[in-house]
C-alpha cells in the first residue's frame, strides 16, 4: 500500500474523452493502492470558476468524493490552467484545497509540493501571466464578471495557447537556481512538481547538501505517476490501467 500518490497535468476536458477514461481507470486503481492522492495543478484544461461547473465537471467531483469515501484522502492544488479552482468544487469533491507551495511529511521527511510553473523563470511571458492570475484581487474581480463572459475569455486564452507556436523547451523548463532557492529557504531537500511535462528525478548538490525534485508527467498518453511507500520511498510507475 502506498502512503501517497502524486499526479498533475491531466488537463481534463470534455472534448478529450480518452484522458477522462484513463483517469477513471486510475481512480479504480487508487482506491485500493494508496492512502492519499495529491493532484498538483492543471487538473482541468480550463476553469472559469466554480460557479461555471456543469454535469461533466460535477461527475468528476463526485468521483473524487467517492474515492474519499473509500478511505483515500484527496488533495487538490491549482495550476496555471485551473487557478480559479476553489472551495466549492473542493467541498463537492470531499477534497482539501492546498496552498502553493504546500508542505507535507512522508516517513519523517518534509516534502515541498508545487505546481512548478513558478520556477520557469526564463519564460517571461508566463511569469507575467502568473503574477496577474495569482493576485487575489484579480481573481476576485474576474469572478465578478458574468459567467458567460468568463467562459468565453478562458476559452480564448486556451485557444491562443493551443494554436500559437510552442516555445523552446528550455525556456519552458524549471531553472534549478530558482527552485533551490526555495528549498534552501524552507530547509527542505525534496520537491514534487508538475507543469513541465518532463517526468523524472533530478538531483542537485550545493554546500554538501543534495536537493531532489521529482517531476510529474502529463496524461496525453501513458502517464507516469509518482508513488511513495514507507518501505521503498519514492518511485515512478508507468500507469497502464493496472
Amino acid at each position: 500500500m502506498n502512503e501517497a500518490v502524486f499526479i498533475s497535468d491531466l488537463h481534463l476536458d470534455p472534448n478529450i474523452p480518452e484522458i477522462s477514461k484513463r483517469f477513471d481507470e486510475f481512480l479504480a486503481w487508487a482506491a485500493s493502492q494508496t492512502r492519499a492522492l495529491y493532484i498538483l495543478g492543471d487538473f482541468f484544461h480550463a476553469w472559469a470558476g466554480d460557479d461555471t461547473s456543469n454535469a461533466w465537471s460535477d461527475a468528476i467531483a463526485d468521483q473524487l468524493a467517492k474515492l474519499h469515501e473509500q478511505g483515500v484522502a484527496v488533495y487538490l492544488m491549482c495550476g496555471n490552467r485551473d487557478f480559479l479552482l476553489g472551495s466549492a468544487f473542493a467541498r463537492r469533491a470531499s477534497s482539501v484545497l492546498l496552498d502553493e507551495p504546500a508542505f507535507i511529511e512522508l516517513g519523517g521527511i518534509r516534502v515541498m509540493l508545487t505546481h512548478g510553473d513558478r520556477y520557469c523563470t526564463q519564460d517571461k511571458a508566463h511569469q507575467r501571466f502568473r503574477r496577474l492570475t495569482r493576485n487575489r484581487w484579480f481573481s476576485r474581480l474576474f469572478l465578478k464578471l458574468p459567467r458567460r463572459i468568463r467562459q468565453r475569455m478562458v476559452a480564448g486564452v486556451r485557444a491562443h495557447s493551443e494554436h500559437n507556436p510552442r516555445k523552446q523547451p528550455d525556456i519552458m523548463d524549471v531553472v534549478p537556481a530558482a527552485l533551490m532557492r526555495d528549498l534552501k529557504q524552507h530547509q527542505i531537500n525534496i520537491m514534487v512538481h508538475g507543469h513541465t511535462h518532463r517526468p523524472g528525478l533530478t538531483s542537485h548538490e550545493d554546500d554538501g547538501q543534495v536537493y531532489q525534485h521529482y517531476v510529474l508527467s502529463d496524461w496525453d498518453a501513458a502517464p507516469t505517476i509518482l508513488c511513495y511507500n514507507e518501505s521503498t520511498g519514492f518511485c515512478f510507475k508507468l500507469f497502464n490501467g493496472e
